[in-house]
């Protein structure tokens, strides 16, 4: 649609004509200046249409750097598509290589399709697809289907790193398939605990999720904003 109306504009302007006009004596600023000025506003209006967010972190561990996390959003009119990569080097007994990805679809502010690829130190630990077909969420995992019985998801964990969330409404896991509730703590974060008493403790800056404090049974880490 862009490129067809860029065509379109330079199709116009490049009229003999028009070239013959602005060049006459008084009439470039009236004429050439105030069409370039108005395009220019058209083009601009319509670049916003289409907008994309990418934010990168890094994971440190111990002062430590450890990993990285890698995410993109791209709208397009009622239409959202996230992804995230990530990978983590450790060492907790052994060491340990933990690579991710996984990605989220919304389309009117519901959650269409999301999927989540784990694997640790090269073995597969999480595959796990969920797509929402019949007007019902099916998850898929190790060839088996399993139908949710939940009528509307509108965010997930991989939304918390582009919107705050001063609703405060529970937020979908993928992985554990339930809702996680969210809690206001003292220092201005957000904090969801999972099982095990195990938390994600989120932190915004405009609106955008700057840092997120991970507790763990065995270990503690930070993702952190790289600007």
């Amino acid at each position: 649609m862009l490129l067809f109306i860029i065509c379109t504009l330079i199709k116009k302007y490049s009229n003999k004509n028009w070239i013959k006009k602005i060049f006459r004596k008084g009439e470039f600023v009236k004429i050439s200046i105030q069409r370039i000025f108005i395009s220019f506003l058209f083009l601009s209006s319509l670049l916003s249409m289409g907008q994309n967010s990418k934010l990168n972190y890094k994971v440190v561990r111990n002062g430590n750097n450890i990993g990285w996390l890698r995410l993109e959003k791209n709208t397009d009119g009622n239409k959202s598509d996230l992804q995230l990569i990530s990978e983590v080097k450790t060492k907790i007994v052994f060491p340990i290589k933990i690579s991710s990805k996984e990605s989220s679809t919304f389309e009117n502010g519901k959650l269409i399709h999301s999927s989540q690829l784990r694997k640790t130190n090269g073995n597969i630990k999480l595959n796990k697809q969920t797509n929402f077909v019949k007007n019902v969420y099916e998850v898929s995992e190790n060839g088996e289907k399993e139908k949710l019985p939940i009528p509307y998801i509108e965010s997930n964990l991989l939304t918390l790193f582009f919107q705050e969330p001063t609703n405060l409404k529970p937020v979908y896991s993928d992985k554990m398939q339930r809702f996680i509730r969210i809690a206001k703590t003292d220092d201005g974060g957000y904090r969801m605990v999972f099982d095990k008493g195990s938390s994600n403790c989120y932190y915004y800056k405009d609106g955008v999720c700057i840092k997120v404090k991970i507790e763990h049974s065995f270990y503690t880490a930070e993702i952190v904003m790289n600007y």
